[in-house]
């Protein structure tokens, strides 16, 4: 239906400062221009181009001087000027496209079957949704003659229209917006070309038939119920599991005829599938034969084109008998392939055709088969797929969500965690079932530690959450996250890569006792997060809680974990007091990788920068990842290094006790204190620098006013440190060393 409201319609488009790399070849053209949604005087809205540096002007696509180059085009749609890019299509262009309009539905998102016989004829080529989000537009290299064909048409009762763009000139929006992101650029579609021409007319002709009356001596195709559609597969693919091929094959041919195709015509086609319904034949190079001896049968019928005609018998007492009888003896080549198809032996039914697939069933793969799409896509490497669902578990008190934040800001920007490499930066959605009052605090002390304080952050959270286990719970949650992912695009370009949820606990809907530990309940919350994973193409992580068995994980059922792709747990030895120590996370499953790694963490307490109402500190946890193979000690009351009364002299202090305790363990040599005196562990100062400087956040506009920042917080932190008798320093052979006091080392791990 026509959107005739008056709002303007919502544009489906991912990140136009990222676009797929099979875009390459528009990018490098400077033939674009920009467009944004125009409301006619009938309500109905549409995109026209406009100018990038004029966007109040119309661009032409007859005129070069009204186009320009991607990158100035991105900019006025970067500032608001318009609603997307559009790329202008020439006569010159090595380039073709093919729209399919109103196919995809806005809820379910699912491509009707017409338009799925177009993207399979085109399935090693790039095609990505149109801005209204209910269309499909294919892209690729072409060399055949002009073309700029338009077939509107009604089908099962629907309105649609595919358009063929080939060696003309035509504005074409582009959104990124990929089916496929394993398509890395553009295959020639100049077949794609010819068989929608042919699609086209044959439904042309199917309406206007539809309409007229019928006369002639009926047709006889073997009591055939195939739709046109069904008939292109049965091209591609071959005859239908459980059918007679021969039988088959003279019905398509049949169909052809009645199109008003020649011999030739019909043999180009199907010698185009040579794994479809005239395979056989083109393995034994009498393909021309049989075509001729099917379409003498329907030479002097009148073929009724359109889905599901029925089959009338002739009225002539001299015609051919029904197929079940035995066939004419004009034909007994076509008896001997009746025959051979009922009576092949298992060897021979090999060698003639594969299965073929069902349209009603999911895709079938083969081993051996070519496949674009990448063996595996990652959001962080060897850790987290790129698409996928799982849980981060762990007791409570155990720092399941500040890790969860910690996560979101490596990120948010892109850094490494874990050790591991981020492979997509991306923005991230938290859905907080519990904890909501919490999420600000934590928020804007991780962005502040990790993130260098930035203004804004690609973070959305929620404070309400649809319970899983009820109705309509994975639309609500995909509506949610699409709102966010749009959000997320809008102001930082990036998509949506991770969704949390916290927790998984809070926001079941378990509907009676005892259903948190029935397997198939917990199977169906986890199939709800892969639903979304799927549909968001992201990663969704459910945040959980251990149960009284801390060697049985995850709380509840076990199904929970069995399901997840990635199972991450927050460890720890909690004491009586509640006090927990020795706190780790544990790759507890990864599936198809490594697992059982552990990475020694503490928390430690940071101030925010307001006070609360009576002007006492407002307090919060983040993340210290610590050295493999630390021990986190019980916390000490009376941390020296957390003397300093300043905030920020107190973090800069504690940032160099745990960069020198790390480099103490990863790189430090063991020196006499003096040539008589003992050996101690010491590191390198140049290096305790580096590091210090790496995770120190800055402050000013130049590099040289940045540079300054870092050096003065470190030389006050170190000068702090040596007066307060934490560290000592000696030099040796140039360089110079520093190394723990005693009273340090006693006191190692006791910062928070």
């Amino acid at each position: 239906m026509e959107n005739t409201s008056n709002t303007k319609p919502i544009t489906h488009q991912k990140n136009l400062a990222k676009l797929p790399k099979a875009l390459t070849p528009l990018i490098e053209r400077e033939q674009w221009a920009v467009w944004r949604w125009i409301q006619k005087l009938d309500g109905s809205w549409q995109k026209p181009p406009f100018i990038a540096l004029q966007p109040e002007r119309h661009a032409s696509t007859s005129d070069s001087n009204t186009w320009t180059d991607y990158s100035t085009a991105l900019a006025a749609v970067q500032v608001g000027h318009a609603d997307g890019l559009s790329y202008i299509l020439t006569k010159d262009d090595p380039f073709g496209a093919i729209d399919l309009d109103h196919c995809r539905c806005l809820v379910t998102h699912s491509i009707d079957i017409w338009a799925q016989n177009y993207l399979q004829a085109a399935v090693h080529t790039y095609q990505e949704i149109t801005p209204s989000g209910k269309g499909v537009r294919i892209w690729g290299v072409v060399n055949g003659d002009p073309l700029n064909r338009k077939f509107t048409l009604k089908i099962e009762g629907k309105d649609i229209a595919a358009e063929l763009f080939r060696k003309t000139n035509k504005a074409l929006t582009i959104t990124g917006y990929t089916l496929d992101p394993a398509i890395r650029e553009f295959s020639n579609i100049d077949k794609v070309f010819d068989w929608a021409l042919a699609w086209g007319e044959r439904r042309k002709a199917a309406a206007a038939a539809e309409q007229a009356p019928h006369g002639g001596n009926g047709f006889d195709s073997d009591g055939s119920k195939y739709s046109i559609d069904q008939i292109e597969q049965i091209v591609r693919e071959g005859a239908p599991a459980g059918t007679n091929r021969s039988d088959v094959f003279h019905t398509i041919v049949g169909h052809y005829v009645g199109c008003g195709w020649q011999v030739d015509r019909i043999l180009e086609h199907l010698q185009e599938h040579p794994q479809g319904i005239g395979g056989r034949y083109i393995a034994e190079d009498r393909l021309r034969q049989e075509i001729e001896r099917s379409a003498k049968k329907f030479a002097k019928t009148e073929l009724p084109l359109f889905d599901s005609w029925e089959v009338k018998a002739p009225p002539e007492p001299e015609q051919e008998a029904p197929r079940q009888s035995q066939p004419d003896e004009a034909d007994p080549e076509l008896e001997n392939d009746d025959l051979d198809d009922n009576e092949l032996d298992d060897d021979e039914d090999l060698d003639e055709e594969a299965a073929d697939q069902n349209p009603n069933l999911p895709r079938l793969y083969a081993h051996g088969d070519p496949d674009p799409r990448p063996l595996k896509s990652w959001l962080i490497k060897h850790l987290m797929p790129e698409i996928g669902h799982g849980l981060m578990s762990g007791q409570w008190g155990a720092g399941k969500t500040f890790t969860f934040f910690d996560l979101a800001a490596a990120l948010s920007t892109g850094q490494s965690w874990l050790g591991h490499i981020v492979k997509r930066q991306c923005g991230v959605l938290l859905i907080a079932a519990e904890g909501a009052d919490e999420v600000r605090l934590r928020l804007d002390a991780v962005v502040r530690e990790r993130c260098g304080g930035i203004s804004r952050a690609p973070f959305r959270w929620y404070e309400t959450a649809p319970l899983l286990l009820h109705k309509g719970a994975i639309e609500k949650l995909i509506a949610m996250a699409r709102q966010a992912e749009a959000s997320l695009q809008d102001e930082f370009g990036l998509p949506l890569g991770l969704i949390g949820i916290d927790t998984i606990a809070a926001c079941a809907g378990y509907n009676q006792p005892g259903a948190e530990n029935d397997n198939a309940v917990g199977q169906a919350i986890m199939n709800v997060l892969k639903a979304v994973a799927q549909e968001m193409k992201c990663f969704v992580l459910g945040i959980d809680h251990f149960g009284k068995d801390l060697m049985a994980g995850t709380r509840g059922a076990g199904a929970k974990e069995s399901s997840g792709d990635v199972i991450l747990a927050c460890l720890g030895d909690k004491q009586l007091s509640g006090s927990v120590t020795n706190t780790r996370l544990a790759v507890r499953k990864h599936r198809g990788g490594k697992q059982g790694q552990e990475y020694p963490f503490q928390l430690r307490m940071v101030e925010a920068p307001e006070k609360d109402e009576d002007g006492d500190p407002i307090t919060t946890m983040v993340v210290d990842w610590l050295p493999p193979g630390s021990a986190q000690a019980a916390p000490a009351a009376d941390d020296p290094w957390s003397k300093p009364k300043r905030q920020d002299q107190r973090t800069a202090v504690l940032r160099l006790k745990r960069v020198l305790m790390a480099i103490l363990a990863d790189q430090g040599v063991d020196l006499p204190i003096s040539p008589d005196g003992p050996a101690v562990r010491m590191v390198d100062q140049n290096l305790v620098r580096k590091a210090f400087y790496a995770c120190t956040p800055t402050e000013g506009d130049t590099p040289k006013q940045k540079a300054e920042f870092r050096r003065k917080r470190f030389s006050r932190a170190l000068d702090w440190a040596e007066d307060e008798q934490l560290i000592s320093a000696t030099e040796s052979d140039g360089v110079t060393y520093l190394w723990l006091q005693p009273k340090s080392q006693g006191e190692e791990g006791s910062e928070d």
